[in-house]
């Protein structure tokens, strides 16, 4: 998936459950601005990752491919 189809399907996924970038950045003591780069790639951010996806009620890995998600077995 390329960044602008992955942003897309995040930003897409975020207003279909209601959440803003604001009420992430406010919940986990960080700028707004922070949130935006974790969103669209320029940052990892494992936390504001996680902190999306619980909000949106979704896995970490279903919105960032790249990232395991610790709850789900690793495949020997």
């Amino acid at each position: 998936m390329t960044n602008t189809a992955q942003y897309r399907k995040i930003r897409a996924t975020m207003m279909l459950h209601g959440v803003t970038q604001a009420q992430i950045a406010e919940k986990e003591k960080v700028s707004e601005g922070y949130v935006t780069f974790v969103v669209t790639g320029r940052r990892v951010g494992h936390r504001i990752r996680r902190a999306i996806a619980e909000a949106c009620g979704v896995s970490v890995s279903e919105l960032w491919p790249d990232e395991e998600d610790p709850e789900m077995p690793v495949a020997a």
